[in-house]
């Protein structure tokens, strides 16, 4: 499972010692090359904006076919029986339309196209909420029931301890098992306000698959959310953007607080994800703590100038 990791860029003879020590042992796997790409920015600074005409079903599933097929197709990611586990935000016993939790078609229109590449498809997140009511009163229940996904309950038993790579808040950090047994990892969070870290979006959605109390990670929430995107890796993320909540997050505001966007943003880093993301938001991404951090620590471009912005309307 160590090689799941994300690795932070260190000093370059380090790096080519560990390469050639995985090559005397025997051989990498190929997650352990996407690591390494990732870390270096090879690929990781290019993203996917997708803008469709309206929030119907077919709709939705337009701008993830046209997402993918701009970086590079779904073949490219989703093999025959890969263990492909999708993880949304799935936190707040919420409707859709108040934009606390992952828009249930996108998050079934993106299990579909996994199963039917004949992927086995697991969705679960770490629930605030009681999850089973969460779970379906979200629509994230039916989604799944709908893409032919299963669905889990997290269960508190099954966390496995997990060094954090150059940890700054932790150094280590209990991880949910289902997520360190996946082949693909799909971060698939919704962007809103966040009343401790201003906004919630790819990065700080790894806290659902981290155990442990949540207010210990809010003492300082802005390396702590680092140190999940360091220990989790996201092979792909899809965020949603379909309607954005502006404020009074992760949880509270008013009809007047949603904004429709009818956009999914697409990419294979979570740090340059979020640093576009931060845009749709009218916020400067160095004006983010954990962004900011994230970029010294070698993680990912958030210099909007520097990414690779590929745009379509479906």
């Amino acid at each position: 499972m160590l090689f799941r990791n994300f690795f932070p860029r260190r000093d370059f003879i380090v790096k080519l010692l560990g390469i050639a020590a995985g090559m005397l042992a025997g051989g990498f796997s190929r997650p352990f090359f996407r690591t390494l790409e990732a870390a270096n920015g090879a690929d990781g600074s290019t993203i996917s904006v997708i803008t469709g005409k309206s929030l119907s079903k077919d709709s939705i599933t337009l701008m993830v076919e046209s997402g993918f097929r701009q970086i590079g197709g779904i073949d490219r990611f989703i093999k025959k029986n890969m263990k492909v586990v999708i993880k949304p935000n799935i936190g707040w016993n919420s409707t859709p339309d108040k934009a606390h939790n992952t828009n249930p078609d996108l998050v079934e229109a993106v299990a579909r196209m996994c199963v039917r590449r004949g992927a086995v498809v697991t969705i679960f997140d770490r629930s605030v909420n009681s999850a089973r009511m969460t779970y379906r009163r979200s629509g994230i229940l039916q989604a799944a029931q709908n893409a032919g996904a299963s669905i889990e309950y997290v269960d508190s038993g099954r966390y496995k301890d997990v060094r954090v790579p150059g940890g700054i808040y932790v150094d280590s950090l209990p991880v949910y098992s289902g997520i360190l047994e996946a082949d693909f990892v799909i971060n698939m969070p919704i962007a809103k306000h966040h009343s401790s870290s201003r906004l919630t979006l790819a990065m700080k959605n790894l806290m659902g698959v981290i155990g442990g109390n949540r207010g210990y990670y809010h003492g300082d929430i802005h390396s702590s959310i680092v140190d999940f995107a360091k220990t989790v890796k996201s092979d792909l993320v899809i965020l949603d953007a379909t309607r954005i909540l502006t404020a009074h997050g992760p949880n509270g505001g008013t009809p007047a607080d949603v904004k429709e966007l009818r956009t999914i943003v697409m990419g294979t880093n979570p740090v340059t994800v979020d640093a576009f993301a931060a845009t749709l938001f009218n916020i400067q991404p160095t004006s983010l703590r954990f962004l900011k951090i994230a970029a010294r620590e070698g993680m990912g471009e958030i210099n909007i100038d520097k990414m690779r912005i590929l745009r379509a309307s479906v």
